[in-house]
């Protein structure tokens, strides 16, 4: 009788299998809370009979490989709603302090100084000939101008802020970009020798998704394994082992950063980039609109100022300074240097005679509610045009931060369904511990028959 090796064989690959088994079990384990890791499972098939005398079944068992759990789709689903969830979280982040800027609540903004201005006005045409209600005038034109320039200093320093953010940004995401560079190199490499690149290939996805949080750009493979990314335009960012770096680039008037590509402006549909430079525009507009309302209110008091006489009984001048170059801003508003050093110079009455009447205050202190002024696109009194911009403001944040809401809800819907995908659930690796024990330890007592038996045969031979 021959001795038959083949359950020797049968054996051997069910012990490496088991120990395969076990050793993705682990590695799946070890990396339940890697960010960006996908599951691994070991692929094996019945290896097939070798057809030599006349043998009726297999050989054993064939580990085909070890496949990673990724569903594509949901990943790339991922990775948008990442984007979108990234834009507006840097949008919220940049716009919250906009309200604390305004200070309104604390009841020390423009707001209560263009009232102050305004009513001190009105107080003066009650007695035009005082000076102690004229230098309050200069007081509360003062006080006005300070509220403007700090809150318009506040405003600046904000969007500084998001502009920084913006800048060291685009070196983040440069360095990011050149590690999808590196590992798409190490992953073809890797590939093209028959080597397993799961855990690269985690990796890069990982890069890919913060990438995505940054830019929203679009990820493709090419048949290399080489991940191409793009931006909204279709601009590669990174194309194979090449990067196409993002520049800054300050413009005029404030210095501002401009995202650059190619020397191109860069197309950044989504991210965190988006959303900064969404912010920097936004705190620019509030800007805007308060040197628009700064200079509306400069300039209508400045045109009835100039229609009247002073103390003195000579013609008004400005009542607030007019720069030498440029308009008049929330910046530089200011009360003209004469009337600060005299304020018999400041005008209550109609041109001669002077002291009459009180027409010209009058006239001034209805300004604040007078509904026919302009301000940039705005039109209405001044105190409606400010409480618009204040509005405006306090809207755009809270609809950015009701909109981060929704879109949170959704990446975690996003989230949860790439895990269920490509999640590690350690109660099923568990499971499979378990399993793979259980086939190790039977496959080393089915070895331990199989020699036993062999032994005998060949002790019959003796």
């Amino acid at each position: 009788m021959g001795v038959n090796f083949s359950p020797f064989e049968i054996g051997r690959r069910a012990l490496h299998a088991a120990q395969l088994g076990l050793t993705v079990t682990g590695q799946n384990i070890a990396n339940v809370n890697t960010p960006g890791y996908s599951r691994q499972s070991v692929l094996l098939s019945a290896s097939p009979t070798d057809g030599a005398n006349l043998r009726l079944i297999g050989t054993g068992v064939t580990i085909d490989g070890v496949r990673q759990f990724r569903d594509y789709f949901v990943d790339s689903r991922l990775r948008t709603e990442t984007a979108i969830s990234g834009r507006l979280l840097a949008q919220r982040d940049a716009l919250s302090p906009v309200d604390a800027a305004f200070n309104e609540t604390s009841g020390n903004g423009i707001s209560s100084a263009m009232s102050g201005f305004f009513s001190a006005f009105q107080a003066l045409e009650t007695n035009p000939n005082s000076l102690p209600l004229r230098t309050d005038v200069v007081s509360k034109a003062n006080t006005m101008a300070v509220a403007f320039s700090a809150t318009r200093a506040r405003l600046t320093g904000i969007r500084s802020d998001a502009d920084r953010q913006l800048r060291d940004q685009v070196d983040q995401v440069n360095g990011l970009a050149q590690q999808v560079a590196d590992l798409n190199v190490r992953i073809s490499t890797a590939e093209h020798s028959a080597t397993s690149a799961s855990e690269l290939r985690d990796q890069r996805g990982e890069v890919i998704r913060q990438l995505s949080e940054m830019t929203g750009v679009r990820s493709v493979e090419d048949q290399n394994g080489m991940a191409t990314l793009t931006l909204a335009d279709g601009q590669a960012l990174v194309s194979g082992n090449q990067v196409n770096a993002l520049q800054v680039q300050d413009t005029l008037p404030d210095g501002l950063a401009a995202v650059m590509i190619n020397g191109q402006t860069a197309a950044i549909g989504d991210g965190r980039l988006r959303g900064l430079q969404d912010s920097i525009a936004a705190v620019g507009g509030q800007i805007t609109s308060l040197d628009d309302l700064a200079g509306s209110i400069a300039a209508r008091v400045n045109t009835l100022h100039t229609s009247g006489t002073d103390l003195n009984g000579n013609a008004g001048a400005n009542f607030f300074a007019v720069p030498a170059a440029g308009p008049i801003t929330a910046a530089n508003l200011a009360v003209s240097a004469a009337i600060k050093a005299d304020v018999k110079l400041v005008v209550a009455s109609p041109l001669a005679p002077p002291a009459t009447s009180a027409t010209i205050a009058g006239a001034i202190g209805s300004l604040l509610t007078d509904p026919t002024s302009t301000a940039g696109s705005r039109t209405g009194s001044f105190s409606s045009i400010f409480a618009s911009i204040v509005s405006d403001a306090g809207s755009g944040v809270k609809s950015v931060d009701d909109a981060l809401m929704t879109q949170q809800a959704i990446l975690a819907q996003a989230t949860a369904q790439r895990d269920a995908v490509s999640g590690v659930s350690l109660d099923e690796e568990a499971i499979n511990l378990l399993q793979y024990q259980k086939s190790y330890e039977a496959a080393a007592r089915f070895l331990k028959v199989a020699d036993d038996m062999t032994q005998t045969i060949l002790s019959l031979g003796q």
